[in-house]
C-alpha cells in the first residue's frame, strides 16, 4: 500500500513538472511571437519613411543652368536666366561707360542707347562710397511704400530698398531736372553694396503692364552675384 501511495506521489510530480515545461514553452512562444512581430512592424515602419522620403521633392538649384556674366572693369560676376534679354539696344547709338550689365524680359525692355530709359534690370559699380547717392531713402518726395532692409550677400553686408514710385515724370519736369523720372505706380527693387572701396547698385523697375520678373532678379543678386578686387 505505501509503494503504491509512493508511485502515486511520484507519478504526480511528474505530471507536474510537465505541465510547468510545457507552459513555459508556450509562453517563450508568446514571447518570441511579440519580438518577431514588433521587429516585423519596426522593418515596415522603416520602409515607410523611406519611401516618404523618396517621394519627396529634390531641392534644386534653380540658377545652375543660368548664363555666367562677368564684368571686368566693374568687379561682379553674377548668372542669369536663359530666357532673359541682355545687352544694350542700339549699341551703335551708346557713348561713354557701357560697362552695365542690363537685362529685361523681352528686347524692347533692354536699357536704350541714346535715351533715358534704363530697362527693367540694371547692374553696375562705382568707385568709393556712393550709398547716400542711390538710396530710394533720399527721394522720399518721389516714392511711396518705401522700405529698407540688411541683407548678406557674398558674406558682404548691404541693404534692399523698395518703393512706388510716384510724382517724378510730368509735362514741367524737364523744367526743373535734367532728365525725367520713373511713371506713377513703377516699382522699384533696389540692392546696395559697399566693398573694396566700390559702390554697387543693382536696380529693378516694374513698370506697370511689363512682365514681373522681380523673383528672378532677387534669385540672381542673392545667389549668384559675387563681388571681386
Amino acid at each position: 500500500m505505501r509503494n503504491q501511495k509512493s508511485l502515486s506521489s511520484v507519478e504526480a510530480l511528474l505530471i507536474l513538472a510537465v505541465i510547468v515545461i510545457i507552459g513555459n514553452v508556450g509562453c517563450s512562444r508568446q514571447v518570441a511571437g511579440k519580438t518577431l512581430s514588433n521587429a516585423g512592424g519596426a522593418l515596415e515602419s522603416g520602409a515607410m519613411r523611406i519611401q516618404q522620403q523618396r517621394g519627396q521633392p529634390k531641392k534644386t538649384d534653380k540658377t545652375a543652368n543660368w548664363i555666367a556674366y562677368v564684368s571686368l572693369k566693374d568687379r561682379f560676376s553674377l548668372r542669369y536666366p536663359k530666357y532673359w534679354s541682355v545687352g544694350f539696344r542700339e549699341p551703335q547709338f551708346c557713348f561713354g561707360d557701357v560697362s552695365k550689365f542690363v537685362a529685361g524680359a523681352t528686347a524692347d525692355l533692354v536699357a536704350e542707347c541714346g535715351s533715358e530709359y534704363n530697362g527693367q534690370i540694371y547692374v553696375f559699380s562705382e568707385e568709393g562710397n556712393q550709398l547716400d547717392k542711390h538710396k530710394l531713402e533720399t527721394d522720399k518726395d518721389f516714392y511711396q511704400n518705401l522700405s529698407s532692409r540688411k541683407v548678406i550677400v557674398d558674406n558682404i553686408e548691404g541693404t534692399r530698398e523698395s518703393g512706388t514710385a510716384n510724382g517724378q515724370f510730368s509735362e514741367k519736369f524737364e523744367e526743373k531736372y535734367t532728365l525725367p523720372g520713373l511713371p506713377d505706380g513703377t516699382k522699384v527693387v533696389v540692392y546696395l553694396f559697399y566693398t573694396h572701396d566700390r559702390t554697387y547698385v543693382a536696380e529693378y523697375d516694374h513698370r506697370i503692364g511689363e512682365p514681373d520678373i522681380l523673383r528672378d532678379f532677387e534669385l540672381m543678386i542673392t545667389k549668384t552675384l559675387k563681388f571681386s578686387n
